[in-house]
């Protein structure tokens, strides 16, 4: 008898631990009722909309969020027009309204009108979730129609900003629930289901090889979906926190030489006039440490961060200035426009120009000239001293501007060599010692700390270079971001791909 209630046991444990085949609570047939197909096409909703006569489409899923026809599914599966079809599991088709869209979080809200009340979806706390937890995502992969897979979750709180070129900036908003769940083109939009029937994310982008489904696929998590759909609902689009700030991140190596210690932040590098930010006493160059409470780290999604404050609260904010600690406390305020990020073109053009060796660094700098502004989209906001000559260092590159020294802010030559020697003659900078550069990259639109050498003692070694420069594509070192960049499209960016 204490064998056979041993065996019951232990079958009961495998089927909490997400055996396939376990049941789900209500069955899956009636999950699959909630899951609907999102047809985006340009031709009559009458014609077939597989015909050959069709202008565009672009088929995806989606799933009903309440019984009076509100439907949730990805921005990028409805981006392209406003004329959209809902196909529901019965086959009915009902021609859909779009509520909002919110293309940074790639999340879009559409409104069907029935007289029937559809079976609808129940949301999970996607915090609760914890890695291995098993999951069940529903979808119309290939247009083949619903089908079922199961899996788990595999990680929580990936952030995909670096990875997902196809997602642009959109990647910095959302902290994504990575699964094994077996999804593929047409899943985009469809829910990923807990064991307890309830959604825990929605299917967005996957990894791929080119040849075979890797079991990598990502899900936006089912708190960001509440958030997003009630900022839809209410508004038609998604309110963003404000507090008139950009950061960049800093790396460990940058913050221990501005005195972080064990302590970790990012660099605040602009301050928008008259912003919460301004009106609170932070300053350009402050470092960030916490926010709301919330310390910065490595993995720190500082995008998503900035972009989900409590709007209207007034939060503590922890910055360090010229190694000193400060408490301050800023009300944050609501984001007036959506243009987070801006676009380029790449130079191209084949540029000769001199550059000058500077005491104590191995680098050539030259002044930020109005010609060397507009050869590499500098804007009129960008004050600093030109990277000229970069030797053998494989972290910055020529046409990179330098910003600011240990903290201080640089505008032109005269004052990085006032900088520099004013550190040379300090007791916080010896010879042979590190320097924090803050630098500003116009290709990436980026800037970062880099830690260089100060040495006045071997400063004669690059005494007999030649003094003039090329920049062009095509030399090795201006060309270090372009290369990676290059790579990004042919590697990363044919793999990671939104479904």
């Amino acid at each position: 008898m204490r064998f056979l209630l041993l065996f019951i046991f232990v079958i009961l444990e495998v089927q909490a631990s997400g055996v396939p085949g376990v049941a789900v609570k209500g069955g899956i047939p009636r999950l699959i009722n909630m899951v609907v197909d999102v047809v985006v096409t340009d031709k009559n909703l009458a014609d077939d909309y597989r015909g050959a006569d069709k202008k565009e489409s672009s088929d995806g899923t989606g799933f009903i969020i309440d019984e009076n026809g509100y439907v949730v599914t990805n921005y990028h599966v409805v981006s392209s027009t406003d004329k959209i079809k809902i196909v529901l599991h019965d086959g009915s088709e009902y021609i859909a309204k779009i509520i909002g869209k919110d293309e940074r979080s790639d999340i879009a809200l559409l409104k069907i009108d029935t007289d029937i009340k559809l079976p609808f979806v129940q949301f999970a706390d996607s915090d609760k979730v914890e890695v291995g937890d098993p999951v069940i995502a529903i979808g119309n992969p290939f247009g083949f129609g619903k089908t079922v897979t199961s899996g788990i979750v595999s990680c929580k709180g990936r952030n995909l900003s670096n990875q997902i070129a196809e997602l642009g900036a959109g990647g910095d908003l959302v902290y994504y629930l990575q699964t094994d769940a077996a999804v593929n083109y047409g899943n985009s939009g469809g829910p990923l289901f807990s064991y307890d029937a309830e959604v825990v994310g929605m299917i967005t982008v996957f990894f791929s090889d080119g040849m075979h489904n890797t079991g990598i696929n990502f899900a936006i998590p089912s708190n960001t979906l509440k958030k997003v759909i009630k900022e839809l609902k209410d508004h038609g689009k998604m309110q963003r926190s404000w507090l008139g700030i950009a950061v960049s991140p800093l790396n460990k190596k940058a913050a221990r030489v501005l005195g972080l210690g064990k302590q970790y932040g990012c660099i605040i590098t602009r301050v928008e006039s008259n912003s919460p930010a301004a009106i609170a006493g932070i300053q350009a160059g402050d470092i960030l440490i916490t926010l709301n409470d919330e310390s910065i780290s490595e993995n720190t999604n500082l995008e998503f961060m900035l972009n989900s404050l409590p709007i209207g609260k007034v939060i503590p904010i922890q910055i360090v200035r010229h190694k000193v600690g400060m408490k301050l406390s800023v009300m944050v305020g609501v984001r007036s426009d959506e243009d987070f990020y801006l676009n380029r073109d790449d130079v191209s053009e084949k540029k000769e120009i001199s550059y000058e060796k500077i005491d104590g660094i191995e680098i050539g700098v030259a002044e930020l000239t109005p010609e060397l502004r507009k050869s590499f989209d500098i804007s009129d906001g960008i004050n600093g001293v030109m990277i000229s000559y970069v030797g053998q260092r494989n972290d910055i590159a020529i046409g990179n501007v330098i910003l600011a020294v240990n903290q201080t802010n640089i505008t032109n030559i005269a004052g990085l060599k006032s900088e520099l020697k004013k550190l040379s003659e300090s007791s916080e900078v010896t010879k042979s010692k590190e320097l924090a550069f803050y630098i500003f990259d116009p290709q990436t639109r980026k800037s970062d700390y880099v830690v260089m050498d100060f040495n006045l003692e071997n400063d004669e070694v690059n005494s007999s270079k030649d003094r003039s420069g090329t920049i062009s594509k095509e030399s090795q070192n201006s060309n270090k971001i372009t290369d990676t960049m290059e790579k990004l499209k042919t590697g990363l960016k044919s793999k990671w791909r939104l479904i």
